[in-house]
């Protein structure tokens, strides 16, 4: 599009006699779009060096990162207007000659230029604000809390969780197996998988959870009744490269025990970092106890179970949320105290039949404290309550 924009609107300028109001001589013309040229083809390769460094250092907390953040996915789009920009002052200044000078064109350039160091500006705002460690974990901490709001809005109810679906469930009589390449099991329209059954009077029940790894001919689905269409049904689910936080919230919480578990070790050994993964962890987690998570069965219009699929449980959502950090912080006296924290808000907070976890998560950290914190006072301290893992003014229990 630079190149055509250059080569036509001087043309068109000169045909039909168009002014913007600025005049150039030839000289200042030259100079201008030839300054535009040299400045963008050399700020392209520093800001393409800098998103390197920045998307190395992004990797290097966890490669899973980068899905999370709004901007580094966007920089094709920085890179092709630097592209543009000095694509376009080249070609115009191939179209300066001594009699004539195409005015509109070197402002054309300059908007250009004015549009480039916006971009910049905002990549770099995006820098400032979100590739930190801190910033990393809010950015998954916000998408998180999203994905929460909306696939699990409903209040838990233990009334309503303890009845569970005691009927006995016939053999399946038919199976679908998946035939495209390996890969991660992203998602699936739900409308669509309850039309679906609806439609062919059957019962289908998902192997796989969402987030599961697919071989190829791995088992996708069976049920009882008319087997589905089964080109249809594949065509309901979602298989990618990696995992999303679509309809997957525990891939949100794996993303910040990364960025956690990292930060404790001894390469790193940047405990503050952990804390500031585990106040986003505190937070969802805190979601998460009073929402209910479902259970896994889809209805059609008379309320009859007709596509069953593996739900998350809040055991396993605590448990990835908490016991790999547990494991490999036991040792550091900040990220103990904070883990304590979190717990103590987890039990305050809690309905009843999901506090035993906790209470036994509790038990564990202590157990760990111990053993690798054989001094009695070190240990002492390292079980105390600390929302700031070391410094908070107020006591806590």
């Amino acid at each position: 599009m630079a190149i055509a924009a250059g080569l036509i609107l001087p043309r068109l300028e000169r045909h039909f006699g168009w002014r913007d109001g600025i005049s150039y001589d030839v000289g200042a013309a030259e100079s201008t779009l030839g300054a535009i040229a040299g400045g963008m083809i050399t700020l392209t390769g520093f800001v393409l060096t800098a998103v390197t460094l920045i998307v190395q250092t992004v990797q290097s907390q966890s490669p899973r990162l980068l899905r999370v953040l709004d901007r580094t996915d966007r920089t094709p789009l920085l890179f092709g207007t630097f592209t543009a920009t000095f694509t376009f002052a080249l070609v115009a200044l191939s179209q300066v000659s001594q009699n004539w000078v195409p005015n509109l064109s070197v402002t054309v350039a300059l908007l250009l230029v004015l549009v480039s160091a916006g971009l910049f500006l905002r990549l770099l705002v995006t820098f400032r604000t979100t590739l930190t460690v801190g910033g990393l974990a809010r950015a998954i901490g916000n998408r998180l809390r999203e994905q929460i709001d909306l696939q699990y809005p409903a209040c838990f109810d233990p009334a309503v969780d303890a009845v569970a679906d005691e009927r006995v469930l016939a053999d399946p009589s038919w199976l679908i197996r998946y035939d495209g390449e390996p890969g991660i099991l992203q998602a699936f329209d739900e409308p669509g998988v309850v039309r679906l059954a609806v439609g062919a009077g059957a019962e289908i029940r998902f192997i796989p959870a969402i987030g599961d790894f697919l071989v190829s001919g791995a088992r996708l689905a069976s049920g009882t009744g008319t087997p589905p269409d089964a080109a249809k049904f594949c065509r309901l689910v979602r298989v990618g490269d990696v995992r999303t936080l679509e309809q997957d919230p525990a891939y949100g919480i794996r993303m910040l025990v990364d960025i956690a578990i990292r930060a404790v070790s001894p390469a790193i050994n940047d405990p503050s970092s952990a804390v500031q993964s585990l106040d986003q962890l505190d937070d969802v987690l805190q979601r998460l106890v009073g929402r209910s998570l479902g259970d896994g069965h889809l209805l059609d219009d008379s309320g009859r179970v007709i596509v069953r699929f593996p739900a998350p449980q809040w055991d396993a959502l605590l448990a990835l949320a908490l016991d790999e950090v547990i494991l490999y912080a036991a040792g550091s006296i900040q990220v103990t105290r904070r883990l304590f924290a979190l717990l103590d808000d987890l039990l305050a907070s809690a309905p009843a039949s999901r506090r035993p976890p906790i209470s036994a998560r509790a038990a564990t950290l202590r157990r760990a404290i111990s053993r690798a914190l054989p001094d009695e006072a070190q240990a002492a301290e390292a079980t105390r309550a600390d929302h700031q893992g070391i410094g908070s003014p107020r006591e806590t229990t």
